[in-house]
């Protein structure tokens, strides 16, 4: 990627005087300088020195007096959403809830109120603000105000965030919060971020720092790195959503076909894994769950934590719910009767038995606990979205409905191989032609695309679990007799490899953003 395909602005010998004669005062002298995609600037300087109407110029707010401003990375001019501006001390409009005041740009915009509700809710929950929806100007404290500000700003997704102070009002730990609420906003945006400060603890969070000095502008000659404390979460363990930006950016994968291969690939892997652990290797159903149940754990703390998205995080803990799914599924629907017991076995390894369910009573008691988990979810405004996942909270809840519906999942694919008489291979084609109908459901304006992916992301499951019974079985009962361990292998080496592709095309990509 080259410089001037990342340039977003350019200031080329820009001037802002103000008066004639004598009595004219020069606010922005000959400024030059050019914002990137990606830059997080801190412009620093005195009160008076001009930071402000800099800004004001770069947000097309104010005209430059001499010189030019060109947004060349822009498809609009920036009145049209592409600039959000985060003023000193925001103001609020006092008859309009929250969730309506960071909605209000959109709805002048003439998008639609629901639309525009759902993007607002969506936004606040980027600055963890979320509870404060349904509360009214006059209840926020100034840091609350602020947080609300930021998410009215992101709710256009603008290309540019300028921010004049928007700390200096506010004492130092309230100030530090809203500094990680503006990273947050730009990493969810994909937008340069520019901040104004007298604070030096704020303009060292940033990673390039100009300054302002009667007028001038003066540019760094090379990034600075963050402030060492703004690397570290605020405490240990998890990280809190009104704590820390570093958690709050992207950490879920894009969805793309590689996606998809990788999700039926995980998927399957948990299916023979599982049953390589529970069976092959005769530790039964109770004393596997418990095993894939603490891996799971561990997978799933080290992708919490992780400060962005990683295919050797994320994926990992899709095949440890896709292997606990599996366990927790046998488990819940099967017993020690023969039909359920491989040759030569008389029970199903250590501990109990199975609980012997059946899978239409399994299937209802896991849809019924899927069910709950997104009422749950849509209660708290989090979007359902995978890639606009940014939260703690969203993220959790994410992994609750894989968790559910990957032990869902396993129920249906062995539903559909065991009893319902179509087989392995018969049942892949049927769900294989279910999902090719939600592709073409894709462009049919009615269906939302959310709806289609988290259906999608249902049934894949249920195929691994039948492409993983077709791969072990033997084919006296319609399998190819690979074995459990045979095919983990070869799964986890194609997902391995698909994993090392996806991180050394994202480091790949990251080198040449940097470069430009």
């Amino acid at each position: 990627m080259t410089t001037a395909d990342t340039l977003l602005l350019r200031c080329q010998e820009a001037a802002r005087t103000y008066g004639h004669g004598p009595e004219a005062v020069v606010a922005v002298n000959s400024a030059t300088c050019q914002v990137h995609v990606g830059d997080r600037i801190a412009i620093t300087g005195p009160s008076g020195s001009g930071k402000s109407t800099l800004l004001h110029l770069m947000a097309d707010v104010e005209q430059p007096t001499a010189g030019e401003i060109t947004w060349p990375g822009l498809p609009r001019i920036p009145a049209h959403g592409q600039v959000g501006v985060v003023v000193q001390e925001p103001a609020l409009v006092p008859a309009l809830n929250v969730a309506e005041n960071a909605a209000l740009p959109l709805v002048l915009a003439g998008v639609p109120r629901e639309r525009a509700h759902i993007r607002a809710l969506h936004c606040l929950s980027v600055v963890a603000a979320t509870d404060l929806a349904h509360k009214m100007p006059t209840e926020l404290s100034g840091g609350q105000t602020e947080h609300v500000a930021i998410a009215r700003t992101l709710a256009t997704s603008p290309r540019l965030i300028l921010a004049d102070d928007p700390t200096g009002h506010l004492d130092r730990a309230t100030g530090r919060r809203v500094i990680d609420m503006l990273l947050a906003a730009a990493d969810e945006a994909g937008a340069a971020l520019v901040v104004t400060t007298h604070d030096p603890a704020v303009a060292g969070r940033l990673r390039k720092r100009w300054a302002m000095h009667e007028g001038r502008l003066h540019l760094s000659p090379r990034p600075l790195p963050p402030a060492k404390a703004a690397a570290k979460p605020s405490a240990p363990g998890l990280p809190e959503e009104a704590d820390t930006a570093q958690y709050v950016v992207r950490k879920l994968p894009e969805v793309t076909l590689a996606f998809w291969i990788m999700k039926i690939a995980a998927t399957t892997l948990g299916e023979t894994a599982g049953d390589l652990f529970a069976q092959t290797l005769r530790l039964g159903y109770f004393l596997t769950t418990i095993a894939l149940f603490l891996m799971f754990v561990v997978t799933l703390l080290v992708q919490l934590r992780a400060k962005h998205y990683n295919p050797f995080f994320y994926w990992p803990v899709i095949v440890s719910t896709s292997m606990v799914g599996t366990t927790v599924s046998d488990f819940m629907n099967r017993d020690a009767s023969s039909r359920y017991l491989a040759k030569g076995a008389t029970t199903l390894g250590w501990g109990p038995q199975g609980l012997g369910l059946g899978y239409p009573a399994g299937a209802a008691i896991l849809i019924s606990l899927l069910i709950a988990i997104f009422v749950a979810w849509n209660f708290t405004g989090q979007t359902f979205v995978i890639r606009d996942i940014v939260t703690f909270r969203g993220e959790a809840l994410f992994w609750s409905a894989i968790l559910v519906s990957n032990t869902l999942g396993t129920s249906m694919g062995d539903f559909l191989s065991d009893s319902s008489g179509l087989g392995y291979a018969g049942s892949a084609l049927l769900i294989t032609g279910i999902l090719l109908v939600l592709v073409t459901l894709i462009r049919v304006p009615a269906v939302p695309n959310v709806v289609l992916f988290w259906i999608a992301f249902v049934l894949t499951r249920p195929l691994g679990a039948t492409a993983g019974d077709f791969l072990t079985k033997p084919t006296a009962k319609g399998g190819l007799d690979l074995g459990t361990a045979g095919s983990s292998a070869v799964l986890l080496t194609i997902l391995f490899a698909f994993m090392a592709y996806g991180h050394f095309r994202a480091r790949a990509r990251g080198g040449e953003a940097h470069g430009a």
